[in-house]
């Protein structure tokens, strides 16, 4: 008989626990509070309260809900507990709930789908822009004009949008949205063919990261840059010049050296010759002028070339008169 009580009492505990697994009274409710709109890319903060539900010394497991699933758990002795996500996009628009319960179970078994909640709205914080080119091919040194234009604008309780120009994803330059032509310019100075790629522009209310967004079609724009052949023709062209010059020189300082060399030598030659021409003209002179020098030399010479010349008797003959 006890066993069969006991029987009894287990299986009456078993559908118990049982009903409260599908009903979904394992979880309690609890107080939601924030705010209704957020802009994308923005932070989301929600705090759920069991303050009254709990006692304060008791921890127990706090779960955020979106559209009755459980999303974010968080295990707290405070009675306030803060949710924080960060990077929404527009998928995190929906209905919003708090849960708690004194076991932890698995996120995604929390269910709030009849508790209090509160309708959240993600809104466009990142408007994607039509970005134009005048070309989409330019050379090296030339300025490059992007034309970012929208006819919508995001969500803003401020009077200025900002517009955004990215290339292959990262922000490169900000400028204030001009709205009453609805348009922005950007301009890149003298680029080069680092500057070559994909470029995207964009709106947004506040200055902040830009939500990742895959653009294309007229939201996105490649940039190509060529080389500038002119420069590259003029380079050529000047250093030849210049090796040209160069050369010029060298062999005008070749010839000019090679003159004044020869000049040298021609006026050595000369100056020897005039030196020998001279030797004979004064010897000449001494010979025809003044016949003693000449006896003398003569003399001189015959007594040293007896044999090419013979004795003094063979030069001087002396005639009788008749």
């Amino acid at each position: 008989m006890f066993a069969f009580v006991l029987s009894l009492m287990i299986c009456v505990s078993w559908l118990t626990q049982a009903q409260v697994s599908l009903t979904g009274e394992k979880f309690q409710p609890a107080k939601i509070y924030g705010e209704k709109t957020f802009k994308e890319g923005g932070k989301l903060q929600i705090k759920c309260s069991t303050f009254g539900a709990v006692n304060d010394s008791e921890e127990v497991f706090n779960y955020l809900c979106k559209n009755g699933i459980g999303i974010e758990m968080k295990k707290s002795r405070d009675r306030d507990v803060i949710f924080t996500i960060d990077g929404i996009t527009k998928d995190f628009t929906g209905n919003y709930s708090c849960v708690y319960s004194e076991k932890e179970y698995d996120v995604k078994e929390a269910r709030g789908q009849d508790f209090e909640s509160i309708f959240i709205t993600v809104n466009d914080s990142f408007i994607p822009a039509i970005i134009t080119l005048p070309e989409i091919s330019v050379k090296e040194g030339t300025d490059v004009d992007f034309k970012c234009t929208s006819s919508k604008l995001p969500d803003n309780d401020q009077n200025n949008n900002y517009a955004y120009l990215c290339k292959n994803g990262t922000v490169i330059q900000v400028n204030i949205w001009n709205t009453e032509k609805m348009e922005a310019i950007f301009t890149l100075k003298e680029v080069s063919k680092r500057d070559a790629g994909s470029y995207t522009c964009g709106l947004m209310a506040d200055i902040q990261p830009i939500p990742k967004t895959r653009l294309h079609g007229i939201n996105k724009a490649s940039l190509h840059v060529t080389e500038n052949v002119n420069d590259t023709v003029r380079i050529v062209v000047g250093c030849s010049v210049a090796l040209l010059l160069v050369l010029c020189c060298l062999g005008l300082y070749g010839v000019i050296e090679k003159q004044g060399w020869c000049r040298c030598h021609s006026e050595r030659s000369t100056e020897h010759g005039a030196e020998a021409r001279g030797g004979e003209h004064i010897l000449y002179t001494d010979v025809t002028q003044n016949q003693p020098s000449r006896a003398v030399e003569w003399d001189d010479f015959s007594d040293n070339s007896e044999d090419d010349h013979g004795s003094n008797e063979d030069l001087y003959q002396v005639c009788e008169d008749v």
